[in-house]
């Protein structure tokens, strides 16, 4: 028997919890076929899952991946599973806008566990009504993680991963609110009560870029917004906090694939 709990929903995702309820026993079915796409992580216990061939053992920490007209079997060694999975099923249209993105569709069944990932799970855990557009972004986040090869960094415990966490949403934070501020490294890791090589090395494993290019992306952002409202390309450079016009022409072409100016005329 399985149980399925919602957390939250949106046009694009939606978050539900998966378990089994105690007391009840379980008979897995000789064959599933997935309705959509999802991933979910697995919390606890473990399970095995196969398409065709050898089963392949899921344990906690690892992700599993289906998408449309999947077949696959799962098994499960207890009568009463003790496995329980956060899950995140997209919208076919969310994920077509993803792939028109450049997103490689997944080819995996299982994926291993990483520090990057295991922060968008500790994220989206603590996600709940109020959150949509967050859960949107961390859940768009999480399908650039597939089919990447993990990185070697040790995994980090989890209560450590957790304190990094705290940290490194702070500094996202900082960044948000005072971007257009001088803000440097040792400013952010000053803030975070951390040294500036061990945050910058953090802040990347766990947000899958370097502060400063994490920085210069909002900076970007926030300057092709203040373009398409009717700003100056000149106003709008000082004003994200870009301090010369060359630069902020050049890293806007190489983000957006266009001048500043000619997102203003458009």
């Amino acid at each position: 028997m399985n149980r399925v709990a919602a957390i939250l929903g949106t046009a694009s995702v939606r978050l539900e919890r998966f378990d089994h309820p105690p007391g009840h026993s379980h008979c897995d079915p000789e064959r599933e076929c997935a309705a959509g796409h999802a991933v979910s992580f697995v919390e606890t216990g473990a399970f095995r899952v196969r398409t065709t061939g050898a089963w392949r053992p899921v344990a906690a920490g690892e992700l599993f991946l289906t998408h449309p007209g999947l077949e696959f079997s799962c098994a499960h060694d207890e009568e009463q599973p003790t496995d329980c999975c956060l899950s995140i099923s997209y919208d076919a249209q969310a994920i077509e806008s993803l792939r028109g993105a450049g997103l490689a569709p997944p080819t995996a069944l299982v994926e291993a566990p990483s520090n990057r990932r295991a922060y968008l799970h500790h994220a989206l855990s603590r996600c709940g009504h109020g959150d949509e557009a967050r859960v949107d972004a961390l859940a768009g986040a999480l399908q650039w993680t597939l089919g990447t090869p993990p990185s070697v960094t040790p995994l980090f415990p989890a209560h450590r991963l957790h304190w990094y966490a705290d940290r490194v949403d702070r500094a996202v934070s900082l960044i948000e609110q005072h971007f257009a501020d001088p803000l440097s490294l040792s400013t952010m890791a000053r803030d975070a009560g951390m040294s500036v090589f061990h945050f910058a090395r953090v802040f990347n494993e766990l947000q899958g870029l370097p502060p400063h290019r994490y920085l210069t992306s909002v900076r970007l952002a926030r300057a092709r917004e203040r373009l398409r409202a009717g700003a100056s390309v000149t106003d709008t450079c000082f004003a994200v906090g870009f301090g010369s016009l060359s630069h902020f022409v050049t890293s806007y072409r190489r983000r957006f694939g266009v001048t500043p100016s000619a997102t203003r005329m458009s």
